[in-house]
């Protein structure tokens, strides 16, 4: 099937082609989580799979890992699509055929699985299933909503108690803080509250805003936004940025956040003018000027590096000196060259901050948890391997438990790259986020040295149990467990508001 897709598509020309290849990519990504299906099954058929779902980090956080690292994606991503190709493959089967033949996307495939959720009778499932499937190829291209009341139709009519309400909404709420992906050094701030704390939030703004005197250059508009700090911060105004000394407003706040920049030292002192505040300045039109060619060799940089920010994005270097530089506490990053193994288990706090501002990030493949919200670990597991830079890398916990309990193995190389060994022997390769942007970071220090017989015996321990002899964290209940709860608790409230449906006249 998936062969003749490609020849047919190969065989198409104009918009042809293009329908032509989205049925093919479509039934490659049901193959894709087929395949994560398949190794989630294997994982479930081992001997010891029922203790090991009772893990912290149980046989379904190993299997994410896996997709992850292969997708190089996060494994937040990889874990919702390995839900995805499990509900596919144990309770939507033949949806999932349909899907196969290339004939319906994945985004109409992922709002069939979640709208379907709630759904915990087999019989019911297996209906409305079959429905679905002979149906979904009709529906063409549906606005979001309207593919979701396709959807709640066959389950409303088969169980009504699992339609997903739109009370729902309200346990979606959430705060999302995304970087700006154009290096602009702003970030987007995306949020679904309650209505009244809408109107509590947006008051709030409005108050702190009004905060400084009529001097300050800023826009109401770029003081609310500024305001989301002061309220971070907890501060009970906004600092003023009138420049006049007898401003009472003036006076900064003490700060109680720590946010870890990197940056050039010439980032700290750059003169280059900014436009921050106030409304944006009208272009100026100028006649070009001539000057002469450059010379070979003479390139220089107009502005300085930007800085980044731990786990959030770039700011410009003239924003640096015009921003952070006025009121951070710097303090300058030391290369650690070849120095000698410190003489304990934890690094002194300069060894520290090297690795995690060399590292950036979690080291395993495509995780980005902040290299400050992460464990330093010991490659080497000490006492066998010591406390230096080229046996230290930044791993988030979740990463860290499944380096030490499910054979994971990574070997560290004095200029930070990571080389990791999957379970079942593939290899990754990770290097420090600082490598792009700050590559002095990145030069070799001191290797460890550490007889191979030594780092074997280091780390090879049983499942389960890592090199102190320490088990696994355990979970107070089973992912399945948890899951048939949550599902449990949503179809009491839904059946409470069909019992309300059913005394409405009229009767």
């Amino acid at each position: 099937m998936f062969e003749e897709l490609a020849e047919a598509a190969q065989r198409s020309r104009g918009a042809a082609a293009i329908g032509g290849w989205a049925r093919v990519e479509n039934a490659a990504a049901a193959r894709r989580l087929s395949a994560m299906a398949d190794l989630l099954a294997s994982k479930l058929a081992d001997e010891d799979s029922a203790e090991r779902d009772q893990w912290c980090l149980d046989n379904w956080d190993a299997v994410s890992a896996e997709v992850a690292a292969w997708q190089q994606v996060s494994i937040g991503v990889a874990s919702n699509e390995l839900l995805d190709a499990w509900m596919l493959r144990e309770r939507l089967p033949r949806v999932a055929q349909v899907f196969a033949s290339g004939a319906v996307n994945y985004r109409v495939v992922r709002s069939v699985v979640k709208r379907t959720r709630l759904v915990s009778d087999p019989e019911a499932m297996a209906k409305i299933d079959i429905e679905i499937a002979a149906q979904i190829t009709d529906w063409g291209p549906l606005a979001k909503a309207k593919q979701e009341a396709a959807i709640d139709y066959w389950v409303d009519r088969y169980d009504p108690a699992a339609v997903v309400r739109a009370e729902a909404a309200a346990r979606s709420r959430h705060v999302d803080v995304t970087p700006a992906a154009d290096g602009s050094g702003t970030c987007f701030v995306e949020a679904v509250l309650h209505g009244h704390d809408g109107e509590v939030l947006d008051r709030r703004l409005d108050e702190i805003a009004q905060s400084v005197c009529e001097a300050d250059p800023r826009t109401l508009d770029q003081r609310r936004a500024d305001a989301m700090r002061a309220m971070a911060e907890k501060w009970d105004r906004l600092p003023c940025l009138c420049g006049a000394e007898e401003c009472v407003t003036r006076p900064r706040p003490t700060g109680s956040i720590v946010v870890h920049v990197i940056a050039e030292e010439a980032s700290l002192t750059d003169q280059t003018p900014v436009a921050l505040h106030g409304a944006r300045p009208e272009p100026v039109k100028s006649e070009p000027e001539k000057s002469e060619p450059e010379k070979p060799g003479s390139t220089a940089l107009l502005v300085p590096p930007p800085a980044i920010v731990l786990g959030g994005g770039l700011v410009p270097g003239p924003v640096v000196a015009a921003t952070l530089a006025q009121t951070a506490t710097i303090r300058p990053l030391i290369h650690p060259g070849e120095s000698p193994p410190e003489p304990r288990y934890v690094p002194s706090a300069k060894l520290a901050d090297f690795v995690r501002c060399r590292d950036m990030t979690c080291r395993f493949p495509g995780c980005d948890v902040p290299a400050y919200a992460c464990d330093l670990d010991h490659m080497i597991p000490y006492p066998v391997g010591p406390t230096q830079a080229s046996n230290l890398a930044s791993l988030c916990r979740k990463h860290h438990l499944l380096k030490t309990f499910w054979g994971w193995r990574g070997v560290q190389s004095p200029d930070g790259a990571v080389v990791w060994t999957a379970p079942g022997g593939q290899t990754f390769t990770t290097h420090p986020g600082s490598r792009i942007l700050f590559p002095a970071l990145c030069r070799p220090t001191a290797p460890v040295v550490v007889p191979p017989s030594r780092r074997v015996a280091a780390t090879d321990t049983p499942p389960g149990l890592g090199p102190s002899g320490l088990g696994m964290p355990r979970r107070t209940e089973t992912r399945a467990q948890g899951r048939v709860r949550r599902i449990a608790e949503q179809r009491a409230e839904n059946e409470a508001v069909l019992e309300l449906r059913d005394d409405d006249p009229p009767w």
